[in-house]
């Protein structure tokens, strides 16, 4: 397990470096496409069309970091009150059922990105589809893996008597 657990930090670490180059292409590109619309009266159609496929590929990436960090919307008032045993299985079927989502999920984008990717091309940049499409199976795939580095360490919390659905417990909680 330990050699999957640092292959799972390798591509959290990798996620994070990915989530800030996105991020800084589309900035460039909205701010091209700002300067050429509004400063030099000249639009180009290439800079929104950029920027929506980077927003896709930031989000899909970008979650595997949530994931992994629990920083997803979670409402832990009734399992936190629960005993640390039925908290831990809640969390094990929540992430079992999470898993299976994110296997179907990686399964058909990778089919549409096979399947329909070769046959489109973007209107504005020119590019096969594939580019574009291709996100979201690795994005999947980046969150199934932190998914499964999520529910060990959430085992492992559980062990130390904490509670699998937080990070840390804060003095607020223990009152």
């Amino acid at each position: 397990m330990s050699a999957f657990m640092k292959f799972a930090d390798l591509l959290l670490a990798l996620a994070k470096l990915l989530t800030i180059l996105i991020v800084a292409g589309m900035v460039f590109s909205v701010l091209v496409g700002v300067f050429f619309r509004f400063v030099i009266p000249i639009p180009m159609a290439w800079p929104p069309e950029a920027a929506r496929f980077l927003m896709v590929a930031v989000t899909m990436i970008g979650s595997s970091i949530a994931v992994r960090q629990l920083d997803h919307v979670g409402i832990t008032l009734l399992v936190d009150r629960l005993p640390r045993g039925l908290a831990l299985a809640l969390y094990i079927v929540g992430s079992a059922l999470i898993m299976v989502f994110l296997v179907v999920f990686i399964w058909f984008s990778a089919r549409l990105t096979l399947e329909m990717g070769p046959r489109q091309i973007s209107s504005s940049l020119g590019l096969n589809m594939i580019v574009a499409y291709a996100a979201m199976p690795i994005g999947g795939f980046m969150m199934l893996v932190q998914q499964v580095a999520a529910l060990v360490e959430a085992i492992q919390r559980s062990r130390a008597g904490a509670s699998p659905f937080a990070l840390e417990t804060s003095a607020a909680t223990s009152v």
